[in-house]
């Protein structure tokens, strides 16, 4: 083990242990964020699959002022609210019991949503003709399932459960109005499942989490255990799903590993969170030729249509540089250097960090629905850092959105 290693698994160790202080805030923003990356960074210097490679200083460079930057903005944000007072965990969850939310707007607001997704649903569908689940190889199929602009209230989903979940805290009483909505979310649950896109079901059951934890009293140990479980069933049920019938079942000698196939079982988790590090430390490396703004504002060009035309304009090749093509996600930084070279790693993370952590600061000093949503969608940004710049998503965007206005509408006190 390297000395890179040790190190962030000391790092990572002592951070979770801190999470069990008393009064301790587990999603507060700089420590979630440190604990993802030193998890991250530890395991991506075990080199345990021949596709990883040596990374170039110039590589560990550009990745430190990501992370620098990113914690940077953090603690701007953290000095300027160091005098003023903050609601602790106990009385936010005491607070939010004396509030009042329109429950009926709420609701309307869900079946609105679930209409216009099973409508998308079934338009796409037919446009489309086939379903992945329900084709010969899923895998490859829900790589290209969906249409532009119309297709886009299908990725309405974390928000019809999330609101769903929230109609549940926060109403007492109207059984027929819940049974109602269980049967919305079922169907709502399953059809999107069919998709095999499995990143937004993972974004849904975290901001359920993350929103729980600050509303109510209960995220205790064995209602944690029992998510990370949810989790994980999730992911790795609809994994084997997309890889059946596919040569990507062999996914443990497709990964090269240099540990013995008895320990298989850990290459999917292990690939899926070093080879972004490792994509990123590749490209940073190599690419030579920025796009100014291309990727940063992609939701703006999707939105407008303009997202291929300009990426055929300019021969924009969508994964650069991959060291493999079974993995070809980069972490949330690389678009930014992508864009703008070394100075948008030591900008762009600086605002983001800034603004996830004001965001943070205003929850607790003035938490609401709203508030705690919107606090909830950054803490999930934070945990998939690693992964994929899904702020830059027209669907995420689109998402936001949904979530902060209906939450700011059900407000009546």
């Amino acid at each position: 083990m390297s000395l890179v290693s040790i190190f962030c698994f000391g790092l990572f160790l002592l951070l979770v242990i801190s999470l069990f202080k008393k009064g301790t805030d587990v999603f507060s923003p700089a420590r979630l964020f440190t604990i993802i990356w030193s998890l991250a960074i530890g395991l991506t210097d075990l080199k345990l699959s021949r596709y990883q490679i040596v990374w170039t200083s110039y590589s560990w460079m550009m990745l430190i002022i990501s992370l620098f930057s990113m914690l940077t903005g953090m603690f701007v944000i953290y000095v300027v609210n160091l005098d003023k007072p903050i609601r602790k965990i106990h009385s936010i969850r005491l607070a939010f019991k004396k509030y009042s939310f329109n429950s009926a707007l709420l609701l309307r607001y869900i079946l609105l949503l679930f209409l216009a997704y099973v409508v998308s649903y079934v338009v796409s569908a037919l446009v489309i003709r086939y379903i992945p689940y329900f084709t010969l190889y899923p895998g490859v199929a829900r790589n290209d399932w969906g249409i532009f602009g119309f297709g886009l209230f299908v990725q309405s989903f974390p928000t019809i459960i999330y609101l769903g979940i929230l109609y549940y805290i926060i109403t007492k009483g109207y059984l027929s109005q819940k049974i109602l909505l269980t049967v919305v979310l079922i169907i709502t649950f399953v059809t999107y499942a069919f998709l095999l896109q499995r990143y937004y079901i993972v974004f849904a059951i975290l901001l359920i989490a993350v929103s729980i934890y600050y509303l109510t009293n209960l995220l205790r140990f064995k209602n944690l255990l029992i998510i990370i479980i949810i989790l994980f069933i999730s992911v790795f049920s609809m994994t084997f799903v997309r890889l059946t019938g596919t040569i990507a079942n062999y996914l443990y000698y497709l990964s090269d590993m240099k540990y013995s196939i008895k320990y298989a079982v850990f290459t999917e988790p292990y690939m899926y969170i070093v080879m972004n590090l490792e994509n990123f430390a590749n490209a940073v490396d190599k690419i030579s030729k920025f796009t100014y703004g291309t990727f940063s504002f992609d939701f703006v060009f999707a939105l407008t249509g303009l997202k291929h035309t300009l990426f055929n304009y300019m021969h924009l090749l969508e994964f650069p540089y991959l060291l493999t093509n079974n993995f070809n996600t980069y972490t949330m930084f690389f678009i930014y250097y992508w864009d703008y070279g070394i100075v948008g790693l030591g900008v762009i993370p600086f605002i983001i960090g800034a603004l996830i952590s004001n965001s943070y600061y205003k929850m607790r000093r003035y938490p609401s629905i709203n508030s705690i949503s919107v606090y909830s969608i950054f803490a999930f940004v934070l945990i998939f850092s690693f992964f994929t710049p899904i702020i830059s998503f027209l669907h995420f965007a689109f998402n936001f959105l949904l979530i902060y206005f209906i939450t700011k509408r059900i407000i009546t006190t």
